[in-house]
């Protein structure tokens, strides 16, 4: 799965379970395939970046009704790959 795929995957998942808002998604397949995907779901930023060389994805949240170019993030989880389970989703913006 590239991360073009990744986004396609989480937003069919996202589309069961809450509604969202895309702040930022970029894609650069010649460097290794990273980028960054972001939400705004229930008045929190959720942040998405991938670095394709080492596989690894993290995850970021922001704190509520952030503006999201001020915004600062926890890490809420890293990842190998781009596989992201309907609910992790739901937990996370449950929280």
């Amino acid at each position: 799965m590239n991360f073009e795929d990744f986004r396609n995957d989480i937003e069919k998942k996202l589309d069961s379970i809450v509604k969202y808002e895309l702040q930022e998604f970029r894609f650069e397949p010649l460097n290794f395939g990273s980028g960054i995907l972001s939400y705004k779901i229930k008045g929190k930023i959720h942040k998405f970046i991938f670095d394709g060389r080492e596989n690894q994805l993290t995850w970021l949240i922001s704190k509520s009704y952030q503006k999201y170019f001020k915004t600062s993030f926890s890490q809420f989880k890293k990842i190998d790959g781009l596989n992201i389970t309907i609910k992790n989703l739901e937990n996370a913006t449950n929280n």
